[in-house]
C-alpha cells in the first residue's frame, strides 16, 4: 500500500485541496480524498480509511 496516496482510488495526497484536512491532533488529522472515502493520516502517512478499496474487473 503506498501511504502517501488513497487505498481505495489510488489519488495522491499531495493533489488533494488544504481545505480537505481536520486536524485532530499534530500527528494525527482526517482528509478527505476525492473519491469520498474519508483517510486517517498518522504524521502524513495514511493509517486507515473508511471504504474499502474499488475492485476493477
Amino acid at each position: 500500500m503506498n501511504l502517501h496516496r488513497c487505498p481505495r482510488c489510488g489519488w495522491p495526497l499531495t493533489e488533494l485541496p488544504v481545505t480537505a484536512a481536520r486536524p485532530v491532533t499534530h500527528r494525527l488529522d482526517y482528509v478527505r480524498c476525492v473519491c469520498g472515502s474519508w483517510l486517517a493520516r498518522l504524521d502524513g502517512e495514511v493509517v486507515g480509511a473508511t471504504r474499502a478499496r474499488l475492485t476493477r474487473p
